[in-house]
């Protein structure tokens, strides 16, 4: 009897090492460069910050016969880069709670079509373990074209198709280092105000904000930083359209200065958290941003600046940096109770309504799949919608850039709206997620554009809110039925989710 209850209690222990063995979190952290080679320089000799082939000069760097660009994209056309101001990165993270496995990839792109990430995720070695991966572009209007639409013409498409396959590969071996770089680690979650020195700017009424940042940390027992999940919405273009250096703007400055501290001129101003910080963008639609004329402050300098430069979005990453590591002092992240994934992912179907967007998709401009159907819109687009649960916190997949007011609520349908209706897309997101803490992340698995609310809508005059000429969001967003759609789908993995 003493021998059987002596083999009990070893069994015992045994189920419950493996119990705690198996709900211990881990994470891992990785980075790698993915600036593009510059092969030709060339002189910008009209200063109109685009390559004219009758009117500027270049030098045939690799003696070919023929300019090698790297199309920027974000703003116009034909805008070929010069230099490289600093490293474009791709940041990965694995995380494991010994039942469920995910990845995470942010990249300092402009966006990736759906196409791209299933080849990424079809890449991937299946002996990884990944239940799940989400592939991010930071929406960095300072990098190569990864979309198409940004080449030397309407007609030629501006990606560089060898680039996107180096590409392909530096994020597999992220997510391969990451792994091999997991171990355990504790999670705190914080919500953090901005600086109002440094404002979000939102160009087209209503004016609606979404503007903390929302932060996940990961670390060790002995209390030392591993790495970092920051989610903030933001256009990634505070060096703007005549900037011809390749750089990754305010969001490589967020994550130097939160790993690495805050420089001026090699200079340490404040010191960083240490460990690896990634960056995903938030709700930008509307759009959110810093513009040419929007000053903000640099205390450093002890000035405002207006002018868009590398001083302004090193100013505003900064500022942003030290909000989290002032947070992180002040004892503002929250342990979070629990350590448990769970994942909810699904495929949502939408109608290409935007002809130019279409005429660009059936050119091959833009590199995607179509559905097509006898009834319209006639052209289909299949898009990606995900709800992961970790912890206290969750993490949305929003496969364009999400009007903040879809999230927060604040939904109008201003005289001269195509559509006369009331607000489609209630209620507010933000009001229906369970979790403690909740990070919206746009180009999620995609880059479809603009998500903007059906009754919001403005493609024909009159113009809303007395306008003078079309608003931007619509000449870059699939449709009108495109937000109905991906809020309806949101809602639903949310509400699976409580099941």
């Amino acid at each position: 009897m003493r021998n059987k209850v002596f083999c009990a209690c070893i069994l015992f222990g045994i189920l419950l090492n493996t119990q705690l063995y198996a709900s211990e979190l881990k994470v891992g952290f990785a980075e790698l460069s993915i600036t593009p080679e510059l092969f030709d320089e060339w002189e910008d000799v009209n200063d109109d910050a685009q390559f004219d082939q009758d009117i500027d000069r270049w030098t045939d760097g690799n003696d070919n016969n023929q300019f090698d660009p790297i199309w920027m994209a974000g703003f116009q056309k034909k805008r070929a880069a010069q230099g490289v101001k600093d490293d474009l990165m791709a940041v990965a993270v694995v995380i494991d709670d010994g039942q469920t496995r995910i990845g995470i990839i942010s990249a300092d792109t402009i966006g990736l079509m759906r196409k791209f990430v299933l080849s990424v995720r079809e890449d991937i070695p299946s002996g990884w373990g990944l239940d799940y991966v989400m592939v991010h572009a930071t929406h960095n209007h300072e990098g190569p074209d990864t979309q198409g639409l940004w080449g030397p013409s309407f007609l030629k498409s501006g990606v560089d198709e060898s680039y996107m396959e180096l590409l392909k590969k530096d994020f597999i071996n992220a997510l391969g280092m990451a792994i091999d770089n997991l171990e355990p680690a504790e999670m705190s979650l914080a919500l953090i105000p901005t600086n109002p020195l440094t404002p979000i700017e939102d160009k087209r009424k209503p004016i609606v904000i979404d503007d903390d940042i929302r932060a996940i940390l990961f670390n060790r027992p002995d209390g030392s930083v591993i790495g970092s999940l920051i989610n903030f919405g933001i256009h990634v273009e505070l060096t703007w359209d005549k900037n011809l250096e390749i750089t990754s703007d305010v969001a490589g400055y967020l994550r130097r200065g939160v790993s690495e501290g805050i420089y001026y001129d090699d200079q340490l101003i404040k010191p960083g958290l240490g460990g690896t910080t990634l960056w995903l963008t938030g709700n930008i639609g509307g759009l959110m941003t810093s513009g040419p004329t929007d000053p903000i402050y640099d205390p450093v300098l002890e000035k405002m600046i207006v002018k868009p430069s590398h001083i302004k979005a090193r100013a505003y990453g900064y500022s942003l940096a030290n909000s989290i590591i002032d947070a992180f002092h002040a004892g503002d992240f929250v342990p979070s109770s629990k350590s448990s994934i769970t994942v909810r992912s699904s495929e949502i179907e939408l109608g290409i309504e935007n002809f130019m967007l279409s005429l660009g998709t059936l050119l091959g401009i833009i590199d995607t799949d179509l559905k097509f159907s006898l009834f319209p819109p006639f052209m289909r687009y299949l898009s990606e919608v995900a709800f992961i649960q970790l912890g206290d916190a969750s993490i949305v997949g929003i496969p364009g850039e999400l009007y903040p007011e879809i999230a927060v609520g604040g939904i109008e349908n201003p005289e001269g709206a195509d559509y006369v209706i009331t607000p489609q897309e209630v209620p507010n997101l933000r009001s229906q997620f369970p979790e403690k803490l909740n990070l919206m992340v746009n180009l999620a698995n995609d880059a479809i554009g603009y998500i903007i609310p059906k009754s919001e809508w403005d493609e024909d005059p009159p113009w809303i809110y007395g306008e003078t000429e079309e608003t931007y969001g619509e000449i870059v967003s699939l449709g009108p039925n495109t937000a109905p759609k991906i809020h309806e789908k949101i809602i639903k993995l949310i509400e699976d989710s409580k099941k």
